[in-house]
């Protein structure tokens, strides 16, 4: 299930942390992705346009990689 972000939060120089929810199994995943980003909006923009990508990795529960040429670091709780 697909969650828009609920919203950027700077980072500062570790870059834009974007926050989802996975839902699986009936039980539901709080996650948090950090984007090297320009500025918000191209924070989002990446996130939206790689969300399949993302959104594999959050649920093979990969703690880093590269999305596109942007590197992410994904946490869940």
């Amino acid at each position: 299930m697909q969650q828009a972000p609920s919203g950027a939060r700077s980072a500062d120089s570790s870059g834009y942390v974007l926050y989802f929810q996975l839902a699986s199994n009936g039980a539901r995943r709080a996650c948090s992705l950090t984007i090297q980003a320009e500025s918000a909006n191209e924070a989002a923009r990446i996130f939206r346009e790689n969300w399949s990508a993302i959104e594999s990795m959050a649920r093979d529960g990969v703690s880093t990689g590269v999305v596109g040429s942007a590197p992410v670091s994904l946490a869940m709780s």
